[in-house]
């Protein structure tokens, strides 16, 4: 019942404010108008009938005209003629009624209000216009022999609190108006940007969903899956509903993991219990080796082996970024990480079976080339008895010689580094001794180029490194920056010691030159192996592309931060930070 009464209320509700219901707005005063009459009627109050009669005969017209008018078509201004006609209507049933006392004025009030409530200040001047002349028309002029009492106080008092009712109510009904035009255009704006939310999550999803060679994770704070897109399912080979609540640390293999929390001087991930088991390390420690250091805000790019349920052995690249929560939604999705995992196994393959082919050739070629060294050394001892033609054709068969065995050495290198076979060793040495060193092997190069080496920086630098490592780190670094530079240039290396967070040491090599330069697009690439720029290749400058790519896997075993900033044209300068290595 009550329901259906609400309904009703709604429908009247919303019919009285529609646009073409002038005649229903017509009706309170109509009604009213019955009502003074029939109780003028039962009064026995005759009164006279031509004022009564005129009155009610506006009152008929103006609900006829308002039900019946096409006000759809007609002007908006016709409207108020409607309001004003009744309180003609008022004024004359006022007088027709003969009454002593101003029995009927309170009837103004419908017409006053219905005026005041137009938009704009004309419909308020016309309710105190119609107003002054209802109430005061019967005092100035001789229409009714009746004596009133105190009339022109009456009339004062009665067109004061009209004109207080007109003017708070078109105030209040203009504030209402102006407050739904803005929550009209505030709910329009919402739906507008609720639409737009959903086209957007529908077009996320839809890419979610098509991208099946890539895997998209979402965790949250403590790195446990919350979700998982299509692409995920088919990387790791198990339905959603078996990765939502694993920790991080489960997608990965378990003997990876375990050595790399050995790496960081944590603990054993425990017994192996199944692929679906927390390592004994708990999900924190071993999550905050997956998440690495997108724990701290920054963005953490990792290689790990993954097996799948039927066995089949991948290798995944795991990008990880911290991902907010929305602000002002339901949390269905709260903070924590997002992991993109991409699917790096044909790639490993390749790079292993490259490496595989370099090692070998490496081997096979470093054989005959340490019996052409052999030979040039013999013809060494006996150098007095060699033409000076001969001398220089020993020379340029031993500068070749060393130069092809310094590229079998850093192919051998670069293979065992990516094959995991290089371990850097830790002891106490000074970076700056190291770096001397270097520079006085370097420096007939720098000579013979033009070029000056100035060392620069702290006295002493101490650090826990493998010097062999360290000075592979420091030669290719200084002869790149004598190759790319220009005669008559300086290189500067500058080194200086600091200290982490808890106390160990931290060495900053910092080695600029003046040369070619590296252009933006290329700076990404000078650390792949076997990558030559485009104005290296320009210019032909030996080299192999392995140095750079040398450099950076050290640092990357070391812990350290490698940072390359280049001009072209003005120079570059390669940024090396190292902090202790463990001992053993």
């Amino acid at each position: 019942m009550g329901h259906r009464l609400g309904q009703a209320y709604d429908r009247v509700w919303t019919a009285w404010f529609a646009d073409d219901a002038v005649g229903l707005r017509q009706l309170p005063l109509t009604v009213s108008f019955l009502v003074v009459l029939v109780i003028l009627r039962i009064s026995d109050i005759d009164g006279d009938p031509a004022w009564l009669t005129l009155a009610v005969t506006l009152v008929v017209v103006v609900q006829l005209v308002g039900g019946l008018g096409r006000w759809d078509r007609w002007p908006k201004a016709w409207r108020s003629a409607l309001p004003l006609a009744q309180m003609v209507a008022i004024g004359a049933l006022e007088i027709g009624s003969g009454l002593v006392l101003a029995s009927f004025d309170v009837l103004l009030f419908l017409p006053v209000v219905s005026l005041a409530l137009q938009r704009e200040a004309r419909g308020l001047v016309l309710a105190m216009c119609g107003s002054v002349l209802v109430l005061f028309a019967p005092i100035l002029l001789p229409l009714t022999a009746v004596e009133r009492v105190h009339p022109a106080m009456h009339a004062l008092v009665v067109l004061l609190v009209l004109g207080l009712v007109a003017v708070g109510t078109h105030g209040f009904v203009g504030v209402a108006r102006d407050q739904a035009h803005q929550l009209s255009r505030a709910r329009d704006e919402l739906t507008t940007a609720a639409r737009h939310l959903r086209e957007s999550r529908d077009a996320l999803r839809g890419i979610m969903a098509a991208a099946t060679e890539q895997g998209f994770v979402a965790t949250d704070v403590a790195g446990r899956v919350v979700w998982a897109s299509p692409g995920t399912v088919r990387l790791f080979g198990r339905p959603e509903e078996d990765l939502v609540g694993l920790d991080v640390a489960q997608l990965v293999d378990r003997t990876a993991l375990a050595a790399r929390l050995s790496e960081l001087g944590g603990p054993d991930t425990g017994p192996d219990t199944g692929p679906d088991t927390a390592p004994a390390a708990g999900p924190d420690a071993a999550n905050r080796v997956v998440l690495g250091s997108a724990v701290t805000g920054a963005t953490h790019v990792a290689e790990w082996p993954v097996t799948l349920p039927d066995g089949e052995r991948r290798y995944l690249e795991l990008t990880v970024t911290e991902r907010q929560a929305l602000d002002g939604t339901v949390p269905e999705l709260p903070g924590g990480f997002l992991v993109v995992a991409t699917d790096v196994t044909v790639r490993h393959e390749e790079e292993r079976i490259q490496d595989e082919f370099v090692g070998l050739v490496s081997h096979e070629l470093r054989t005959p080339l340490g019996s052409i060294l052999g030979y040039v050394d013999l013809l060494r001892l006996e150098e007095d008895r060699l033409d000076d033609e001969q001398r220089k054709y020993l020379g340029v068969v031993e500068r070749n010689a060393r130069r092809l065995s310094a590229l079998i050495d850093d192919l051998l290198t670069s293979a065992q580094i990516v094959a995991g076979r290089q371990v850097l060793e830790g002891h106490d040495l000074d970076v700056v001794q190291v770096v001397r060193d270097v520079v006085e092997n370097e420096r007939p190069a720098a000579e013979a180029a033009g070029i000056e080496v100035v060392v620069e920086g702290d006295a002493v630098v101490p650090l826990v490194s493998d010097p062999d490592r360290l000075g592979h780190v420091v030669e290719n670094l200084l002869s790149n920056a004598i190759k790319y530079s220009a005669r008559g240039t300086r290189v500067r290396v500058a080194v200086t010691t600091g200290a982490t967070p808890t106390g160990s040491h931290l060495a900053r090599l910092l080695v600029s030159d003046e040369g070619t330069g590296i252009p933006p697009d290329e700076i990404e690439r000078v650390t792949q192996r076997f990558y030559r720029s485009r104005d290296t290749r320009r210019r032909r400058v030996r080299g192999a592309g392995l140095g750079l790519a040398l450099v950076d896997q050290v640092v990357h075993d070391h812990g350290g931060v490698l940072s390359i900033r280049s001009v072209p044209g003005q120079g570059t300068e390669v940024d090396v930070t190292l902090p202790d290595l463990p001992t053993r």
